[in-house]
Formats: C-alpha cells, sequence, structure tokens
C-alpha cells in the first residue's frame, strides 16, 4: 500500500525558494541574451563581469546549445516554470496525487542534473564556454534534487513502485479510468500547459530578435560579394595577439576597439568561431581605438579611454593575458577605471607593477599607433572590422564568417590536393611575418 502524508514545510519551503533562485538566474540569463541579439534594446548588466567572474556572454549565444530554436538559458527558464508548478501542485492538492507531483519533480529534475553534468563536463573539457551563472543553476538543480527527496519523505524504491503503477495506469486509459488517474491527467496536463506557454513565449521573443538565417541564394550573394573585393596584403607583426596556429590555412584580421558596444557582440563570435574551426583558422587581433588620444584622423573623440585600454592590454599581451584582458575589458559595461584595471590584472595573475609600467611604455603605445595607422590607410568605417585571408568582410555576423571560412577552406582544399603520402603538395602563402601573441 502506498502511503501518503503532508511534506514536511520547511523543506517544501525549501524547494519553492530553490526553484525562485533558479527562475531568477534564468530569466536573467535570457534577458542578457535578449541585449545581446539587439544592441539597440536597453542593455542589460554583465553580473559576472561585475564581480570579475568569466562573461557568460560566449555560452549566450553560441548556436550549438540552442535546441529546437530556443536557447538553454530558455529551457532554463522553462526547466523551473514546470518545476514551480509541480511544487505548487503538491502543497495545495491533498492525497496521492500530492505525493505524485513531488516524486515527478524529482524525476524531471534527475534530468536537468544530467544535463547539467554533461554541460558542465563538455565545458571542463574546453568543449563549450564557461558561464558562471549556468555554474550556479547546475549547482541549484543538484540541490532542488535532494530537496525534493526530503520534501517526499520517501523511500527511492517506494518512488519506483509508484511511477511504475502511475505508467501502468496511464497506459490502461479506457471508459473504466479511475477517477483518481483522470484527476492525475488534469494536474499532469496543466503543468505541461504551463511548460508549452513558456517555451511558446520563450520561442516567439527569441526569433523577434535572432538574425534570420542565410538561404543559399544569400550564400552564393556573399561569396560572390566576398571575392569581388580587392585583396591587400596585411602585415602581422611578431607581437599582434593571436587565436589559431600559425600554420592555419584561414587567417581572419580583426580590428576592434575596447569601447565599441558592437565588439562586445563580436567577441562572442569570435570564440565560437575558433572553437569551430580549432587548427584551420588563425585569428589576429589589431587595434584601432575611435579616440583622438591616439588616432588623430578622427575628427572628435568618440571614444574616450579606448586608447588607454587598447595600451594596457598590449601590456597584457605581454604577460600573455591578452585574450583574458579583452574579454574582461569588453565584458565592461562602463569604462574602467585605474583601480578596476589593476583589480583585473591582479583577477588574471600578471605582475600588478610590470603591468602598469608597460601600458604607459613606449612600446606599448607604438604597437596600438602602428595597428592605427594601418587602419587608417585601409579606411576603415569603424569597429568591428574583418578581413578574411586578405579581403574586406562587410559583415561582422558570425553566419556570415562560418560560410566564408568554409568556402576559404574548400577552395584551398581544392587548389591544394594531398599528395601521395597524404599530405597538402603546398600551403598558401601569408603576407606579411607570422603572428605571435597572447
Amino acid at each position: 500500500m502506498y502511503t501518503t502524508g503532508r511534506p514536511p514545510l520547511r523543506w517544501w519551503s525549501t524547494s519553492l525558494l530553490l526553484v525562485g533562485l533558479g527562475l531568477a538566474g534564468s530569466a536573467y540569463l535570457l534577458a542578457r541574451l535578449f541585449a545581446l541579439l539587439d544592441p539597440s534594446a536597453n542593455a542589460t548588466p554583465d553580473l559576472c563581469s561585475a564581480v570579475s567572474l568569466p562573461s557568460c556572454d560566449h555560452a549566450l549565444t553560441d548556436e550549438d546549445f540552442w535546441v529546437l530554436g530556443t536557447p538553454l538559458a530558455g529551457w532554463a527558464l522553462i526547466y523551473f516554470s514546470a518545476l514551480g508548478g509541480l511544487l505548487l501542485l503538491a502543497r495545495f492538492v491533498e492525497g496521492e496525487f500530492e505525493t505524485d507531483s513531488l516524486i515527478a519533480a524529482s524525476v524531471l529534475t534527475l534530468a536537468g542534473v544530467s544535463v547539467g553534468l554533461a554541460l558542465t563536463t563538455a565545458a571542463s573539457l574546453g568543449h563549450a564556454p564557461i558561464c558562471p551563472v549556468c555554474l550556479l543553476l547546475h549547482a541549484v538543480s543538484l540541490a532542488l534534487l535532494f530537496s525534493l527527496q526530503r520534501t517526499a519523505a520517501r523511500a527511492v524504491a517506494e518512488q519506483v513502485r509508484r511511477v511504475r503503477e502511475v505508467s501502468v495506469g496511464l497506459l490502461q486509459l479506457g471508459e473504466r479510468t479511475p477517477e483518481s488517474t483522470r484527476w492525475h491527467l488534469v494536474g499532469m496536463g496543466s503543468v505541461v500547459l504551463l511548460a508549452l506557454l513558456a517555451y511558446q513565449w520563450v520561442y516567439v521573443e527569441t526569433t523577434l530578435r535572432r538574425p534570420a538565417p542565410v538561404t543559399a541564394q544569400d550564400r552564393e550573394r556573399l561569396i560572390a560579394a566576398f571575392r569581388a573585393s580587392p585583396q591587400v596584403a596585411l602585415p602581422v607583426t611578431g607581437l599582434d595577439p593571436h587565436l589559431g596556429p600559425l600554420s592555419a590555412p584561414v587567417q581572419l584580421v580583426v580590428f576592434e576597439s575596447f569601447r565599441c558596444p558592437h565588439c562586445r557582440r563580436f567577441a562572442a563570435d569570435l570564440s565560437r568561431l575558433h572553437r569551430e574551426f580549432r587548427d584551420r583558422l588563425l585569428v589576429v587581433y589589431k587595434h584601432y581605438p575611435l579616440s583622438t588620444h591616439c588616432n588623430r584622423l578622427l575628427p572628435a573623440d568618440l571614444q574616450p579611454g579606448a586608447c588607454e585600454l587598447a595600451w594596457a592590454a598590449e601590456a597584457a599581451n605581454l604577460q600573455s593575458g591578452f585574450w583574458p584582458f579583452h574579454d574582461a575589458m569588453l565584458a565592461a559595461e562602463s569604462p574602467p577605471s585605474e583601480d578596476d584595471l589593476r583589480a583585473t590584472a591582479r583577477r588574471l595573475r600578471l605582475d600588478p607593477d610590470r603591468f602598469d609600467r608597460d601600458r604607459r611604455s613606449d612600446p606599448a603605445r607604438q604597437r596600438v599607433a602602428e595597428d592605427v595607422a594601418l587602419g587608417n590607410q585601409l579606411k576603415l568605417p569603424g569597429t568591428p572590422s574583418v578581413f578574411l585571408n586578405g579581403r574586406s568582410v562587410r559583415s561582422t555576423k558570425a553566419e556570415v564568417l562560418e560560410i566564408l571560412v568554409r568556402h576559404e577552406l574548400e577552395r584551398i582544399a581544392k587548389s591544394n590536393p594531398p599528395d601521395r603520402a597524404g599530405n597538402e603538395s603546398g600551403r598558401p602563402r601569408r603576407e606579411g611575418r607570422p603572428a605571435r601573441g597572447g
């Protein structure tokens, strides 16, 4: 006989509090994603950067983690909404259905914990970007699993037996279906309806902000426009920061400014491209601050403090910390103060005294000046500006860049067939000197 009883109020309250934390965290991630997808909207602050943690932006915009047109942040909101519905049913409906709701919540939470462990493992192995808020939600889900077990106050074997009984009852639906089973269907159906409504809202809101997919016709036009663009020789010095091996067949040169709002989203796209193509893509960074402090051809100081951040980035690069510094500065919602820069240097485990000396040194200013002079020579329209194998790319959308990188890889593979030993017979000659940097 399956026993029932009111769940302990303290554990029910704890479970509800954890669900509330999960809803708040997932709602924040979703709001942050909406701001990234629509830069013209009111910006949602990057809480991770505010407390000196890695930004979640890379994980939020990584389309490898979108399922059925919905980002994982949206699925987290749906997940915690369903759990909240089950908990409320468990508290306000007495009888067998009370405990059955708690068991259903435990099963759903177990599935959520499994997904969380898989994503955490992928992030730890470098196959996915790290998201501190996501890790917090995984921890909430794990704590919720424990809390729900205490709330249900039933042995695991008894819960498994009850799941079997309910499953058999649902499979034998008919005219003689017990009234209790029908009420089970009504209760569970209401939770499913709540989850579907949450999914519909997330899907619609995300679709309205998400860029339209590139069609086959658009792809051909993009490639044709890219091939028609004149090819220029871009010098790549040994001091340029880069991602990927120097022997990569495709080279992406990026001009950015640390006070450029569009570069914030583009930084996440660069990280995604790097993870996608690995050793087949070399990403080279060039400075182009829109500030008259180091870019004197500008009619006005459009980005106060951008030159100082570029000099600081060069100082971080001398200690092999360019890319962490790059991500931290682009995630900042307001211009960092001197104390903020020193705090960032300490967090990145840079020598703070050397960092202060280097960012004020003539070599750091000279390297930024060389990049700015190159950008002015190329008559850059703004930042970010991108050159793929020496050709200008007008769009900086990740989808467009991915199409063009794949096109270049296919073109190079056709022009350099492997020899009998399985090696490429040749590689395209790269202009300038090889890159070396943080």
